[in-house]
This record gives C-alpha cells, structure tokens and sequence, in this order.
C-alpha cells in the first residue's frame, strides 16, 4: 500500500486500488493531486501483478476542479492547468490495463471527466454526475466536451454541457453514461468483483482491444481545441463572477 497526502493505491491480488482521500473536499482535484493520481497510474502500469485499476473515492468520488485554486488562476496557468488534467486522464486510456471507476456520490466537472476516461463506470445509487462548468463561466476543461459527446452521443452531451444540469445514476445508466448501478454498500464488491472477472483474461487481449477502441477517436484534435477553449475562458469576467459566487454560495450576475 502506498499512500500520498491526498490518495491512496493498493494492490489486492491482481487488482490495483486507487482511492481519492481528500474527502474534507469531496475529493475536489487540485495540481498536486493530479500529479499524485498520475504517479500511482504509473506504479499500478508498472506492477506486472496487477492487471486490472480501479478509482474510487472516499465519500464523494470527485466534485470536480478545487475552485480555491482555479479562483487564483491567471489564462496561462488556466491551460496548464488543463493540459495536466488532459495528460493524467490521457494515461488512464493509455494505461495497459483495463480502468474501472467505481462512482459514489458526486463526479461533477473535473470528477465526471475522470470517470469518463475510465474504460468502465459502476456507479452507487446515489452517485451524480454532471458537466456544471457553464455556471461559473467555464466550460468543461478535462476532456468533457469530448469523451461525453463519443459515450452518450452529440445530442445528450449537447444538453448536458449547455446546461450544466446534474443527473442521478438511473438516468446516467439509461443514457449509457454508467455500465450498471448497485446499492451504495455494494460497490466495492461489485467493483472488485467485476475486475477479478477481467484479471482472468488475457491481458495481452484486453491491452490490445483497448489500444484500438481508444485510437479509433479524434481525440487528439478535440482536446487540443477545448483547451485553447478553456483557457479563452479565465480572460473572461464571467469567470471570475462564476467562482467567485460559488464561493460565496450566491447565484451569479453574468
């Protein structure tokens, strides 16, 4: 078991468990986050034990972006920003080994994104999950606008983003945004359960189905384009009224 300041990894037989401890904060993601997210991505790619990941999160999975730190951001460091959430999510899908999000509570904004370049998603009952960045002036800056429109389809993901509207579990299960929902308590077994099933496969098989399900996608061009997008935003004084009244539990003046 190896823990960092703000996550935890661990190897249970052939399974890697990576889980989010920064639960003060719904599991909000920070810089340093991302980084220590990325670093244990690295150590469950290196460990030949282990053939399956899963993500999860203690409490919430993830409510997106920490805004504290975003509020503070200038346009350059906005990109950079978006370019290290785009690279950590970037090796969840090149990871050789098949990714499972299992979701519990809120995957808003930056925690949608990281479920949605996971491989799989199970989710609790009470899981949410939304695209709500248009509230606070932004948009989605981790990949949304392009692996939301590839797993639900242009016109869900349209809805979503241009609205901002958070879904329960059922309706992400009925729009194919999740694989299958169980009760909350269940999740950690059905997760597990789920990766024991896929650490019996070939993994040669399973690195090889998803190196060509990942490069089938433009996905290159559209992210390159949503975070020159993303960074457009924080020149914008929306941005700076949309943090600032999520902060100060306000609705905002745009």
């Amino acid at each position: 078991m190896t823990t960092d300041d703000l996550l935890q990894w661990e190897r249970k037989e052939r399974v890697g468990i990576i889980t989010l401890k920064r639960s003060g904060a719904r599991n909000a993601l920070t810089s340093t986050m991302l980084r220590q997210l990325d670093a244990a991505l690295l150590a469950c790619e290196e460990d030949r034990e282990v053939r399956v990941v899963i993500i999860t999160g203690e409490g919430d999975f993830c409510a997106g972006a920490d805004l504290r730190e975003m509020g503070h951001m200038s346009p350059a460091e906005a990109g950079d920003f978006s370019r290290l959430g785009h690279a950590v999510f970037r090796r969840i899908e090149a990871l050789s080994k098949v990714v499972i999000a299992a979701v519990t509570g809120y995957a808003l904004g930056g925690g949608c994104e990281l479920a949605l370049a996971c491989d799989l998603r199970l989710a609790g009952e009470d899981a949410r999950f939304g695209l709500p960045e248009v509230n606070l002036g932004l948009i989605p800056g981790f990949g949304g606008t392009q692996r939301l429109t590839a797993l639900v389809g242009p016109g869900r993901a349209r809805e979503l983003i241009l609205t901002g509207r958070v879904i329960d579990a059922r309706e992400a299960e009925t729009m194919g945004l999740v694989s299958s929902v169980v009760d909350d308590r269940d999740l950690p077994h059905r997760a597990q359960e789920l990766a024991a099933r896929l650490a019996r496969k070939s993994p040669v098989a399973l690195a090889a189905a998803k190196k060509l399900l990942v490069e089938t996608s433009r996905l290159e061009q559209g992210l390159t384009l949503e975070v020159t997008a993303f960074t457009g935003c924080f020149d914008s004084p929306d941005r700076r009224e949309g943090i600032a009244a999520f902060l100060e539990k306000r609705q905002p003046v745009f």
